[in-house]
């Protein structure tokens, strides 16, 4: 059977969704060396954090859908997106997290389900493209104007997700050790979500080697003060 440019792009979209699947291990069991077993509320908790947000942005989504262009709508979810995942993790933090073992667990949880998620997107997204029919046909439309069928290599996959994992601990770290903090990681949020959506597409390296170094510093800074 002969696969066509859609079965080839589908196929690997795939193998870059299933790629990102041993980061949260190798993290894991880098995290269960250097702090100890995970204590398991503040895990699952962490994991709760993420989902909530990303409730909490639908209703602003829909709207935004229903009244602006794709792009538009796409720039004010992505400007949307600090204050809903900072403001959830700052309340994580106030109200369930008491050690730093607890703020590293959690903040590894909520990075976790968010590979989780890449990782069924991936598949759903790979399903359209070898679907003809008006729906689908539509939503690859949609999904191409906004630069998400383009299969980079699997490296840049799984540099982000070490990336988003370092980033998402290294705020909860912070916002454990002075919560006012909430006040820089809320527009940094949103500012990295925006930068790497505006320059990923045509400068991808440049784009995830700066979210490295900016996952890395926060990551260090959250270390020092909260275990300080």
């Amino acid at each position: 059977m002969t696969l066509t440019a859609d079965d080839r792009l589908a196929a690997k979209m795939r193998r870059n969704a299933l790629a990102v699947l041993p980061v949260p291990v190798v993290l894991g069991l880098a995290a269960l060396t250097l702090v100890g077993p995970p204590p398991l509320l503040p895990l699952l908790l962490g994991a709760a954090g993420w989902l909530l947000a990303l409730v909490v942005r639908q209703p602003v989504a829909l709207i935004a859908a229903r009244s602006t262009s794709p792009s538009r709508a796409a720039t004010i979810v992505g400007w949307f997106s600090g204050p809903a995942e900072e403001l959830v993790r700052l309340a994580l933090v106030l109200v369930a997290l008491r050690s730093f073992e607890d703020a590293v667990w959690a903040g590894f949880g909520w990075a976790t389900i968010e590979v989780l998620l890449i990782v069924v997107n991936g598949f759903a997204i790979a399903g359209l493209m070898t679907k003809d029919d008006p729906k689908s046909v539509e939503a690859r439309e949609l999904l191409a104007a906004q630069g998400m069928l383009g299969a980079q290599h699997p490296v840049w996959g799984v540099l982000e997700r070490v990336s988003a994992t370092a980033l998402h601990t290294g705020f909860t770290l912070l916002l454990l050790a002075q919560p006012w903090l909430v006040l820089v990681t809320l527009p940094a949020h949103s500012v990295v979500n925006m930068l790497m959506a505006q320059f990923a597409k045509a400068h991808l390296a440049w784009a995830e080697g700066a979210f490295a170094v900016v996952a890395a510093i926060a990551l260090a800074a959250g270390v020092l003060l909260a275990a300080g």
